[in-house]
């Protein structure tokens, strides 16, 4: 490991729910950082299986089913399977690196994914979407979220539906030990939406609140950072390229060499 890679000293609050941080967290604690697996958003399998049934029994109607996400990708292939339902004749979209691993893991092709990136707008900047009028469009994704995807697909003239296969909530039980005891000067909060800002502020004691408003945080795309204007706590931001677990690494290790 080179000197420009360490992390030894810094410590780093991944706010990812398990099944998506796993990873991360084995890579940081190899450049010797100290992680704190501090979970914002539980994910959960829809409660509404029978729209999403619906939804699936019609995939012979949709020229693309685009995946917005791992999770996306991981409920959908399962209720698939329980509805004895394939993708395979589908053409598949997957929005970024993550998403197609979960999909290929499964023993998919896809064949539409952002090359930089790896959101909404990088997506629909890809030549399969340019000439879309009377194409019909699955977007399968999680209960709300935004709508730009949609709008700007149908404004190209398609026909756009949802599967919302998974939902997020505020977990029930939060990590157990007080930020105010990591430092402030050495640590960061890796922050992946506007949702889990909102959710790590509620989720956090009182006491904790302070140490929000003085911590270095990594944000997963500047539309996100943006939006965390609106969070008055978020005041320390360092933009990665992409959510990547890749780009959100390079954005910590920068920082940390600039520190």
């Amino acid at each position: 490991m080179s000197v420009d890679t360490n992390l030894e000293g810094k410590t780093v609050v991944v706010t990812r729910p398990l099944s998506q941080a796993q990873q991360l967290l084995e890579t940081l604690e190899s450049h010797l950082a100290t992680t704190v697996h501090f979970p914002v958003i539980a994910i959960h399998q829809t409660e509404n299986i029978t729209a999403v049934q619906q939804q699936f029994n019609n995939l012979a109607n949709f020229q693309i089913v685009i995946f917005i996400s791992a999770n996306a990708a991981h409920y959908a292939i399962t209720l698939a399977k329980e509805f004895d339902i394939t993708f395979d004749n589908c053409k598949l979209a997957a929005v970024g690196p993550a998403t197609k691993r979960a999909l290929e893991n499964h023993g998919y092709e896809v064949d539409i994914i952002p090359q930089i990136d790896f959101n909404s707008e990088a997506l629909l900047a890809d030549s399969s979407f340019k000439s879309i009028a009377g194409q019909s469009i699955l977007i399968v994704r999680g209960h709300g979220g935004r709508e730009y995807l949609r709008d700007t697909l149908e404004s190209r003239g398609a026909h756009v539906e949802y599967a919302e296969v998974y939902q997020r909530k505020l977990p029930k039980n939060r990590n157990s030990i007080n930020l105010n005891e990591l430092p402030i000067n050495s640590s960061f909060v890796l922050l992946y939406s506007i949702e889990s800002a909102q959710n790590l502020w509620s989720l956090c004691r009182p006491e904790e609140h302070e140490w929000l408003k003085r911590v270095t945080f990594i944000i997963a795309s500047e539309r996100i950072a943006k939006a965390t204007t609106r969070v008055e706590y978020v005041n320390n931001s360092i933009i990665a390229e992409n959510p990547s677990d890749q780009a959100m690494l390079a954005a910590l290790i920068d920082r940390s060499i600039t520190q």
